[in-house]
C-alpha cells in the first residue's frame, strides 16, 4: 500500500505541449462541473417525474458513472496509463458517485409520499453552496486558494486525487463556511459595514432584565419572527436553532417590556417559527414539534395551551411553521404533511384541512409562510412541493425559469377552498401584501429578486432587484416604504412602495431574519439581537 501511495504521489510525466498542458489543467475541473451539473439537472427531472417504480432509480446513475469512467480514461489513463493505482482511484470514485445517486435518485423514489422535509429540499444543494460561499468572501477566498493549490500540486502535476480536489475539498469548505455563517455570524472573518449610530440594540441589553429570573443565555441568537406593539410599549420575538448544540431547554419566545425595562422568556424545548397578529391584545404561536397552539397575553407570566389534532391525513402534526391571529380567529399551518387549522379566540378548533387530501399538495411538501389578505378574505401560502394533479407534461413545461412546486396558494378563509394558485421561479420564505391590497411580494430563497404579483389574480408582474436570500418583507404603516432584510450581508434595504425604486440600505446585524414596522420604529431581529431604528432617522441612515 505504501508503495502504491508513493506511485500516486510521484510527479506525472510533463505535458508535451501547451495545448496538452491546458488540457490536463482544465479537464479535471470541467469533468467535475459536468458531473455536478448532471446530478442537479437529472435530480430535478427525476423528482418531478415521480411517482416511478424503484427500479427507475437505476437509470439516471448510468450516464454519471459512464462519465466518470470516460474521465478516468481521458485524464489519468491517458497520462499515466491504466495502472493498478489509476484503477483503484476509478473504483473509489465510482463508489462515491453511486452513493450520491442513492441520495438524489434512490431516496426520492423510495420516500415518495412520505412526510420528509428533505425530499423536496435535497435538490437545493447548489443554492446552499453558492449562498454560503457568497456570505463570507474572505474565508471563501482563502478556502478557494487552498483548494486551487491542492488542485495544482496533486491533480495537475501528479494526475492524482481528482475527486478530492474538485468535489471533496470544496464540499468540506462549504460545510465550514456554513458553520461560520450559522454559528459564528459576528466573527471578524466576516467583515460588515458599521451600523448607523441611531440603530439601538434593545435585546439582549442591560436595559432589560428578566422579570422571572430566567437570564437569556449568551451566544449567537437564532430569531425567526418579531412583532412590535403599535405604540412601541412592548415587542415579542420567536427563536430556536435548527442545527447544532442548543441550550437545554432553549428559550424559544420572549416578551419585552420596552417601557418597564423587563422581559419574560419561555422555554418550549423546541423552536418557534413564524407568528403574526392583527391585534395587540394577544399573540398566538406554535412550538415546532408539538401539536398545539400557545396563547400569550402581553405581560402575563404564563401561556395558555390549545391542542390541535395530533395527526392529519394519517401522519403526525408536528412541524407547525406559521400561526396568524386574525382577531378572534387563529390560523395555524403545519409544515411537512401540510395541514391548515382554524381556531376561535378561545382555542376551540373550528376547521382543519389536509392540503394533501384536498389535492393541493403532495405529502412531504414544505410550507414556508402564511399571511392573510383582508381585502379579499383569503389566506396566502408560500409552499415548495409538487401539485399531485399536474401531468408529467405540465410538470416539465415550465422549464428552468419556474420549476413546478415553487408555488403560492390562495385559499378562501371561510371555506379553505382554493381561489388562486401561481407557479413562481423559486420558493419564498415570506409574503408581503401592499397596503392597498393590490400587489403581493414574494422574495426568493437563495436567489436575487423579489417577485411582484397581482394580488387579485396572482399573475406575475415583474421582478424587483434585491440582494440574495431576502428572509423578511414589511411595509411601513403609511404605505410609503417597503423594507427587505437580506440574510447574507445583514443589510436592510428600503424601497419606494409605489415605484419599487431602491432608496438605499443600512447594515443592521448578521443574519437578519425578521422585521416589524410601527409608525415610530423599524425593528430588526437577527443573530446579533433585536434592534430598532427611529422612522424619523431612516432617511439619514440609508446609503
Amino acid at each position: 500500500m505504501k508503495k502504491e501511495l508513493g506511485k500516486i504521489l510521484r510527479k506525472a510525466p510533463a505535458p508535451r505541449s501547451r495545448g496538452e498542458a491546458a488540457y490536463y489543467l482544465l479537464a479535471p475541473a470541467a469533468f467535475a462541473l459536468a458531473q455536478l451539473y448532471y446530478i442537479r439537472s437529472a435530480h430535478i427531472y427525476f423528482y418531478h417525474s415521480l411517482p416511478l417504480p424503484l427500479w427507475a432509480a437505476l437509470i439516471p446513475p448510468l450516464p454519471l458513472l459512464a462519465l466518470e469512467y470516460a474521465a478516468t480514461r481521458l485524464i489519468e489513463g491517458r497520462r499515466l496509463g491504466m495502472t493498478p493505482a489509476v484503477r483503484f482511484g476509478l473504483y473509489a470514485r465510482l463508489l462515491f458517485f453511486a452513493a450520491l445517486c442513492g441520495l438524489f435518485f434512490f431516496y426520492p423514489a423510495a420516500a415518495q409520499g412520505a412526510d420528509s422535509v428533505f425530499l423536496p429540499l435535497v435538490g437545493l444543494w447548489h443554492f446552499v453552496a453558492r449562498t454560503v460561499w457568497a456570505a463570507s468572501p474572505l474565508p471563501a477566498a482563502a478556502a478557494g486558494a487552498a483548494i486551487a493549490a491542492v488542485y495544482w500540486l496533486l491533480t495537475y502535476r501528479r494526475a492524482s486525487f481528482r475527486l478530492t480536489a474538485t468535489i471533496l475539498l470544496p464540499g468540506l469548505a462549504t460545510a465550514g463556511l456554513f458553520s461560520l455563517l450559522y454559528f459564528f455570524p459576528e466573527s471578524p472573518l466576516r467583515p460588515h459595514r458599521a451600523p448607523p449610530a441611531v440603530l439601538e440594540k434593545i435585546f439582549p441589553s442591560p436595559g432589560l432584565v428578566p422579570a422571572d429570573g430566567e437570564a437569556w443565555p449568551a451566544g449567537a441568537m437564532f430569531p425567526h419572527d418579531v412583532y412590535a406593539a403599535p405604540d412601541d410599549s412592548w415587542a415579542a420575538a420567536s427563536f430556536g436553532a435548527t442545527f447544532g448544540p442548543k441550550p437545554s431547554p432553549p428559550p424559544t419566545f420572549a416578551w419585552l417590556d420596552l417601557r418597564g425595562g423587563t422581559y419574560r422568556s419561555f422555554r418550549e424545548g423546541t423552536q418557534v417559527r413564524r407568528f403574526s397578529s392583527e391585534c395587540a391584545d394577544r399573540l398566538y404561536f406554535a412550538p415546532w414539534h408539538r401539536a398545539e397552539v400557545l396563547e400569550y397575553r402581553p405581560g402575563a407570566g404564563e401561556l395558555r395551551r390549545h391542542p390541535l389534532p395530533p395527526s392529519s391525513a394519517g401522519s403526525p402534526v408536528n412541524e407547525l411553521f406559521s400561526v396568524h391571529n386574525a382577531c378572534g380567529r387563529v390560523f395555524a399551518l403545519n409544515n411537512v404533511n401540510p395541514a391548515l387549522f382554524e381556531l376561535d379566540g378561545g382555542g376551540r378548533l373550528l376547521r382543519a384541512l389536509s392540503l394533501h387530501e384536498a389535492g393541493l399538495l403532495e405529502k412531504g411538501s414544505v410550507v414556508f409562510q402564511l399571511i392573510r389578505n383582508p381585502f379579499r378574505g383569503t389566506l396566502l401560502l408560500a409552499v415548495y412541493g409538487r401539485d399531485p394533479g399536474a401531468s408529467d407534461r405540465e410538470r416539465m413545461a415550465l422549464g428552468w425559469g419556474a420549476l413546478p412546486g415553487r408555488r403560492i396558494l390562495e385559499l378562501d378563509e371561510r371555506t379553505f377552498s382554493l381561489v388562486n394558485s401561481a407557479e413562481t421561479g423559486y420558493p419564498s420564505m415570506d409574503l408581503a401584501l401592499s397596503p392597498d391590497g393590490k400587489r403581493l411580494y414574494a422574495p426568493g430563497v437563495f436567489k436575487y429578486g423579489i417577485y411582484e404579483l397581482d394580488a387579485a389574480t396572482l399573475a406575475f408582474r415583474r421582478v424587483i432587484p434585491s440582494p440574495s436570500h431576502v428572509r423578511s418583507l414589511k411595509f411601513s404603516p403609511d404605505g410609503k416604504r417597503m423594507y427587505a432584510a437580506a440574510y447574507l450581508d445583514g443589510e436592510i434595504v428600503a424601497y419606494d412602495a409605489v415605484s419599487m425604486a431602491r432608496l438605499g440600505s443600512f447594515y443592521a446585524t448578521p443574519r437578519p431574519s425578521a422585521l416589524a414596522v410601527t409608525e415610530k420604529y423599524l425593528y430588526v431581529a437577527g443573530a446579533g439581537g433585536l434592534f430598532r431604528i427611529p422612522a424619523a432617522e431612516l432617511d439619514g441612515a440609508l446609503r
